[in-house]
């Protein structure tokens, strides 16, 4: 049995979803969470700490895993498409990609990716992107109580790990949104495949501020009221169960969840229109959700159906007490749920990469250190053993390499044997006078090729390689290392390539090109690799050419 935190770091409240897990099933046993309180003169980084531990102190939480995610407003992210599916070629094309487009220094970020699915032929690729500096502070607060998270996910793009525990028809979108504190997430999926997340920055935090300004009282005051009265007024006629202050006080919230909307209506509607395609049902979360008519007043306003998030023990394995606490722990679930096995879709993000990476045996990784430091001192003391050793020998072969030098010098100009052979010159003569006369061999040889190329100006191999020449684009730089014309007919023939480009992306452009080339066709790319030792990409190609 396995016991997996889904830890919600949110601005109101730090929330822990405990989750038994076995061998063949699992279980949403135990929600935990503690407010963070709002203190003058107090940063949240000494707060959130304190509240961390005080949520696994008082509860005495244990976990064999904890999962955590970053706010997604510390986050960047892009939807790339690649004409190729191989992991491997994506994972080396995506850094070019994002380097143009990102405004920071890419060395200063961490950077992730995600392969979404394949759309018309295309391969959907999700890359996320957050600065060092900020994920650096998020896991010192969680160091500093002696928390460290196995993976680190998008709190907004969670929720994409609970696709399958809803019900969704075939070839429509549907979406999540979380009113959390200060933000709102959204989440948008498809058969699957993640369309879109974001984060807003306007939840119950804003609400509360319009009301303290509306009421003209102090945050605290207007806090109270809120929850109190928690309500959004749908038509004039509700104002009469209501007395004067209850009524003041839903008329504020109700014109503060306008902003909301409003945001939440340009992301949907800027979405539906790249998309071309309208939103299905949105299901709703958070403790801003609580607020009674608000799944009405936004179905009305954003002409979606909105329902409230029902997971329940028929979608999802939960203790019967913790239903009633789905709206709050939701993203806790969602956070906690990557790690069950049974879930197939779901978010592939860990920010806990490179310098940042999870280690969970630290004192088995020093002793590796402790020995590799004695290796690494064994090693010094012996290469200055066989630095003096291999000084003598390499005096001795240099004066071997040279005489050797001369030897072959002498054997491509035999009639100067007697005038350098044997040592009679100096070796930087030797070198002076080989490097004039191998000029002047290369000279008369490029003499020779350029006779060659007038003779064949009429070789259809040449006129192939010119035609190909002249029709491909200047901006696809590749170079091509083997060309092969083979004749079949009067008429036809059969090209070989062997090029070599910068990237993977470059040869499938590369590809595209030649078969535009009138008289290409079936342009076949028969194997690519790494080129050992650079990072050069080479391909072979095949190329059947008519006139």
């Amino acid at each position: 049995m396995q016991k997996i935190i889904g830890l919600d770091i949110g601005s109101y409240s730090i929330k822990a979803v405990e989750i038994v897990n076995t061998f063949k099933s699992y279980e949403i046993a135990n929600f935990y969470e503690t407010k963070i309180p709002l203190i003058e003169g107090f940063s949240p980084d000494i707060v959130i700490p304190t509240c961390l531990e005080q949520l696994f102190t008082e509860n005495k939480i244990e976990a064999d895993r904890i999962i955590t995610a970053m706010p997604g407003q510390y986050i960047s992210s892009r939807i790339l498409s690649f004409h190729f599916s191989d992991p491997y070629k994506i994972q080396g094309a995506i850094y070019s990609e994002i380097e143009d487009v990102v405004p920071f220094n890419i060395d200063e970020m961490i950077i992730d990716h995600q392969i979404l699915g394949q759309v018309d032929g295309q391969t959907l690729v999700l890359v996320v992107l957050t600065k060092k500096a900020f994920l650096r502070s998020f896991l010192q607060h969680l160091q500093r109580v002696g928390i460290d998270p196995k993976s680190v996910d998008v709190d907004c793009l969670s929720f994409y790990n609970l696709c399958p525990y809803l019900e969704m028809e075939s070839g429509k979108i549907y979406g999540f949104v979380d009113m959390g504190h200060e933000k709102t997430s959204i989440c948008l999926v498809q058969d699957g495949v993640l369309k879109m997340f974001r984060s807003i920055n306007l939840g119950g935090r804003y609400l509360t501020d319009f009301l303290a300004r509306d009421l003209q009282v102090s945050y605290n005051e207007a806090q109270r009221l809120k929850h109190q009265v928690s309500r959004i007024l749908l038509s004039e006629g509700e104002t009469a169960s209501l007395s004067s202050d209850h009524r003041q006080v839903a008329e504020g919230i109700t014109a503060g969840t306008q902003a909301i909307v409003k945001e939440l209506g340009r992301t949907l509607y800027a979405f539906k229109n790249w998309e071309k395609s309208p939103i299905e049902r949105i299901y709703l979360s958070g403790g801003t959700s609580q607020i009674q008519n608000i799944d009405t007043h936004l179905s009305y306003h954003l002409e979606i159906d909105i329902q409230r998030s029902k997971l329940g023990k028929n979608a999802l394995s939960m203790d019967p007490r913790l239903e009633s606490s789905i709206p709050y722990m939701l993203q806790g679930i969602s956070i906690g749920m990557r790690s069950v096995s049974t879930v197939r879709r779901h978010s592939q993000i860990n920010l806990r990469k490179g310098e940042f990476a999870y280690v969970q045996d630290y004192e088995s990784i020093l002793k590796w250190v402790t020995l590799i430091s004695k290796g690494i001192g064994i090693a010094l003391f012996l290469l200055c053993v066989s630095y003096i050793s291999k000084h003598y020998l390499y005096t001795s072969q240099t004066e071997k390499v040279r005489s050797l030098y001369e030897k072959e010098f002498t054997l491509a100009f035999p009639e100067l044997k007697k005038k350098y052979l044997g040592g009679k010159q100096p070796f930087d003569k030797v070198r002076k006078d080989a490097e004039g006369l191998f000029r002047e061999q290369i000279k008369a040889k490029k003499q020779s090729i350029n006779t060659f190329l007038a003779s064949n100006k009429d070789s259809t191999a040449m006129q192939v390689l010119e035609k190909m020449s002249t029709g491909l684009p200047k901006e696809i730089e590749f170079e091509i290392v083997e060309y092969k014309y083979s004749e079949v007919s009067k008429d036809e023939g059969n090209i070989k390539l062997r090029v070599e480009a910068d990237s993977y992306e470059i040869i499938a452009k590369l590809k595209n090109a030649l078969s535009a080339i009138q008289g290409f066709t079936q342009v076949e790319e028969k194997s690519s690799d790494t080129k050992p030792g650079t990072e050069l990409k080479i391909a072979q190609i095949e190329i059947t050419y008519k006139k």
